[in-house]
């Protein structure tokens, strides 16, 4: 029976540490008071990890890093806290993390340090608010993201990925 749990279980290929950097111009989910108590979600299949909440604040600064077991692309959501209904949605973004997995991949320890290794344009269907780029930096391949919020009026959420080689694991 345990062989057969283990068979369906999706295997790790690496942790991404998400640094929720900071939103801005989130909408106003608390129409009586005029503010909103915003968090950030990163949810990934059964995972979901998230900031604390900001009070009173629709340009919040986190600066809080959270990590997940990575197998596919995941999916941050901003949430308003409201101590009396359910929480409100304050909008929606998706991120791949394709970019930072292929380049995880690659031999990277003769590469200077910053270099960008592939920049991704804010084009079609994604919700890239500005270009993102996958770098090298410190021995580590990073990426910077700024996204829009989608379902909503306004909204961007700023966030930098770290690719975590999990040992024993060959990309």
């Amino acid at each position: 029976m345990a062989a057969a749990a283990a068979a369906h279980k999706e295997e790790v290929i690496g942790k991404l540490n998400v640094r929720v950097v900071r939103g801005s111009n989130l909408i106003i989910a608390d129409p009586l008071t005029h503010t909103s108590d915003p968090y950030a979600v990163l949810s990934y299949g059964p995972q979901k990890v998230k900031t604390s909440v900001q009070k009173k604040n629709s340009n919040p600064v986190w600066n809080e890093v959270l990590q997940l077991a990575v197998t596919n692309p995941t999916k941050p959501e901003v949430f308003d806290e409201d101590k009396f209904t359910a929480d409100d949605s304050m909008g929606v973004a998706e991120f791949n993390v394709t970019d930072i997995y292929d380049a995880a991949k690659l031999d990277l320890k003769h590469v200077s340090d910053g270099a960008r290794i592939k920049t991704i344009y804010p084009v079609g269907v994604n919700y890239l608010g500005a270009e993102s780029h996958v770098s090298w930096k410190n021995g580590k391949v990073v990426q910077d993201i700024t996204l829009k919020l989608s379902k909503v009026d306004s909204g961007l959420i700023v966030l930098q990925l770290e690719w975590v080689h999990v040992p024993g694991v060959t990309l």
